[in-house]
């Protein structure tokens, strides 16, 4: 901007200035000079007053003076009246001069004695009068002496106040006169800055006509920059615009209270609307969860329609204020993928494992010698495709844990364990599996962690503990020892696997636990393994609470870890001891435990139990119940369904999903027996009788030696599975302890049953040709004695079957022998037809 045109602003900046101060500056003082006017005139009027009132309170002594004169020598009632009324006057008058004085303390003292004084003058004057009354009394002139003097003396007194008021007028004149002249001197100043103002008014204006035409320029120069610096601008828009819309993604730019400011054309497209009948609604009609911390929201779009979208927020702040880019990216097609995986995952698990148990089954029963005796060449060839086997059920079961872990279904099934028993079943169960590589597994002393416990599902802590000695077997030198051990530390209960491998590369131990992370492909073809193991494990271990990790051992190897929290320690009380037998030898005779919280009852039923032949223990809860469990074997159960720390139908639903408790016989002894048989419904597989209380001796006696009986072989079995070759590996596992009927669809399992229904256990495989298998066990329920249900399927345990079913086994998860001892014990917990209680 040119110098002369910042000149002539300034010049008419000052002159608007003074203009302004002069307007404001007269306004001012005219304000003031009115208000000291009108000051002045109070104050004037003020002194004129006590003058005023000062004088009539003396002419009204005077008059009172005078008209006692006239009565002292007359005698008259009139001139008595006169002054009475003078003196009532004067009174008044000396008094409204006390009020008028108050800001002045000098006459208010003066008016003050004033009206003291004027006040004896009334008594004397009065006095006088009533002593003329009695006839010349001889103080009479005394009185007329004094009232002289104190008529003298407020003469002085009003005079005084007279004179202070009169000079007291005389110097407020004199202020107004000052203030008069203040005030025209004031008006020249102001007069003078006016004519000072207009000139250099004047002479700017002067100036803006000559720099008119310069200014004209610059603005047209000015004017061509801002054009140029638009179209610039707009160029900018149309390439950014561009950019946004050859975006895949829609991308909404937020501001102005949260509405939509800019909207790509992938944003029009996805929401059905124009960009610009977008732009300037409000983010919340498209996206409605938008500000929330979830990374998935769901978006609406102009036809009432929806999707499923990860939104990205980038906030900053610009002129207008603060504003943001949001932008979507719809994951319908990923949703519809997962549900292609979840649907592969399933068939994987259908499809897979179903060839794979009846190939493994197989193979396991041929290298037994079921089918005979082989060569060794016949042999060895055996042994590899069952190993081999073996590795790829591992692989499957492996990705399809993964699969469970990445999408949130992997169940677990809590309960207290005790830490050292978890390590001594894992190193036992893997001893086998390590003596493959010569390797040999030994156990540490634990450390004062023979009785910790944790609270934590068995089976996958199990697992986790597979992995890690099978991992140390694999990688440990032939010959070598892999070392295993408990111990408690700051109320952790540390789990610890040591091998004398040749350690972790340093270039591995980062991704160690990642998924399919292998430190050297090459050597992991020849030891076997899929990557998936301590990733696995590290699920596991976060699930339950608990850290895993590794560090070098001292000497060479690797020592891998893991911790879970420790549970508080319980006061268990001891075993009964046996009884001797009749030749005087100690025998171990039969157990039971007693789950009543009732110490009387409690008592009773074990003497009754002593007097046939049973020992006992009593468990007063559900948590003691279940630490006598984990201590003690035990061959029967009775139950009071109420109990002070979870109700008996609860505890028998997790007694049968324990392994040592799926065929433990179970006696029901409780106050509301009945009512429980009919919340069950059917299925309490393994109840050998409800004895309502009191108790009847003989039907607990009958109840005990039911829970006795086994069966002798011949028992009949329902197998309900599609696959021959299954039906086939069940029956070759059985041998001849039990008569397997088939049942290839659920159409099959119904003609069946409705010609015979007397079977000792039911086998359901899940998925059937013609629907679910779970769909057979409502019917099961109801015939008049339902079997015990074994779910043998590819499908993983749903925790939802737990109520109908006396077990569940997974294909490709479950050994021959586990398969054997879970049907034989399904048989031998049911008590014979002829003698089972009915409802």
């Amino acid at each position: 901007m040119p110098i002369q045109s910042i000149n002539i602003r300034a010049a008419t900046a000052v002159a608007a200035g003074l203009l302004i101060l002069l307007f404001v500056a007269g306004g001012a003082t005219g304000w003031w000079v009115l208000r000291d006017g009108v000051r002045q005139r109070a104050l004037v009027d003020h002194t004129h007053q006590v003058i005023e009132t000062a004088q009539a309170a003396e002419a009204s002594m005077l008059e009172a003076i005078a008209e006692r004169n006239q009565a002292l020598t007359g005698g008259e009632a009139r001139q008595v009246a006169a002054m009475d009324a003078a003196l009532v006057r004067g009174d008044q008058a000396a008094a409204d001069l006390v009020a008028l004085t108050t800001d002045n303390p000098t006459q208010q003292r003066r008016a003050q004695a004033l009206l003291a004084g004027f006040r004896q003058l009334d008594n004397r004057l009065r006095d006088s009068l009533v002593r003329r009354e009695r006839v010349l009394a001889p103080d009479l002139p005394g009185l007329v002496r004094e009232a002289g003097t104190l008529r003298r003396s407020l003469l002085a007194l009003t005079g005084d106040v007279t004179a202070a008021e009169r000079r007291l007028l005389d110097e407020r004149l004199r202020s107004a006169d000052e203030v008069a002249d203040r005030l025209s001197l004031l008006f020249v100043v102001l007069l003078g800055c006016a004519v000072l103002s207009s000139g250099l008014g004047l002479w700017a204006l002067y100036r803006h006509l000559r720099g008119s035409a310069a200014r004209y320029d610059d603005l047209a120069r000015s004017q061509r920059a801002a054009e140029a610096a638009n179209a610039a601008l707009a160029e900018s828009q149309e390439r950014l615009q561009s950019i946004l819309d050859h975006a895949r993604d829609p991308i909404l730019l937020v501001r102005d209270g949260g509405r939509v400011a800019v909207s790509n054309a992938a944003a029009a497209e996805q929401f059905g609307l124009p960009a610009a009948d977008m732009v300037g609604r409000p983010i919340l009609d498209f996206v409605p969860a938008y500000g929330s911390h979830g990374r998935e929201v769901l978006a609406l779009r102009a036809d009432g329609s929806s999707f499923p979208a990860e939104i990205s927020i980038g906030r900053y702040s610009e002129a207008g204020g603060d504003a943001s880019v949001c932008v979507l990216r719809d994951v319908t097609e990923r949703r519809r993928l997962e549900q292609l995986k979840s649907e592969f995952v399933s068939t994987v698990s259908h499809e897979l494992r179903t060839p794979l148990t009846s190939i493994r089954a197989s193979l396991g029963l041929v290298v037994g010698g079921v089918a005979g005796e082989v060569s060794e060449d016949v042999r060895e060839l055996l042994e590899i495709a069952h190993n081999n086997s073996e590795r790829l059920v591992l692989l499957v079961n492996d990705i399809l844990d993964m699969e469970k872990i990445e999408s949130g279904r992997l169940e677990f099934r809590r309960e207290r364990q005790p830490a050292a028993r978890l390590l001594e079943q894992a190193v036992e169960s893997n001893r086998a599996y390590g003596a493959q590589f010569g390797v040999d597994f030994r156990l540490l002393p634990r450390e004062g962690a023979a009785e910790a416990a944790v609270y934590a599902d068995a089976a996958r802590i199990q697992q986790v503990l597979a992995n890690l000695l099978s991992n140390a077997a694999k990688f440990s030198p032939p010959g070598g020892t892999v070392e295993a051990g408990v111990t408690v530390e700051a109320g952790d209960v540390v789990f610890r696997v040591r091998d004398h491998g040749r350690g972790i590369p340093a270039e591995f131990r980062n991704r160690i636990f990642q998924r399919f992370a292998q430190a050297d492909s090459s050597d992991v073809r020849q030891k076997g393994g899929t990557g998936l193991g301590l990733s696995i494990s590290k699920a596991i271990v976060e699930h339950h609470g608990g850290a895993i990790g590794f560090e070098d051992a001292p000497g060479g190897g690797t020592l891998f870890w893991f911790s879970l929290p420790r549970l508080a320690e319980r006061v268990i009380r001891p075993a009964p001891a046996a009884g001797p037998a009749a030749d005087g030898r100690e025998q171990p005779r039969r157990r039971a435990l007693v789950v009543e919280d009732d110490a009387d009852v409690a008592l009773l039923l074990g003497r009754i139990l002593g007097q046939h032949g049973w020992d006992s223990e009593v468990a007063r809860d559900a948590s003691e119940a279940f630490e006598s469990l984990d201590r003690s074997h035990f061959d029967a159960l009775t139950l009071d369904l109420m109990l002070p720390d979870e109700d008996g139908l609860s505890l028998f639903r997790r007694l049968r999903q324990r392994p040592d408790g799926r065929a433990l016989p179970v006696i029901v002894i409780s106050a509301i027996a009945d009512q429980g048989r009919v919340q069950l419904n059917g299925d309490a597989v393994g109840v050998v009788d409800w004895l309502d209380k009191p108790i009847d001796q003989s039907r607990l006696r009958d109840a005990l030696r039911h829970a006795l009986h086994s069966s002798d072989g011949g028992a009949r079995i329902l197998h309900v599975e599609d696959d021959h070759d299954i039906v086939r590996v069940v029956a070759a596992v059985m041998g001849d302890e039990a008569e397997i009927v088939p049942a290839r669809s659920l159409a099959d399992a119904r003609a069946i049953l409705a010609a015979d229904p007397h079977f000792a256990l039911v086998i359901v495989d899940v998925g059937l040709p013609d629907g679910s298998g779970l769909d057979l066990l409502g019917e099961l329920r109801h015939l008049p004695k339902p079997p015990p249900v074994l779910i043998f399927s590819a499908s993983d345990y749903d925790p939802g079957t737990a109520r109908h079913v006396a077990a569940s086994l997974v294909k490709s998860r479950t050994e021959n022998r586990e398969l054997h001892n879970t049907i034989r014990h399904l048989i031998e917990s049911l008590p014979p037809a002829t003698e089972t209680p009915t409802a």
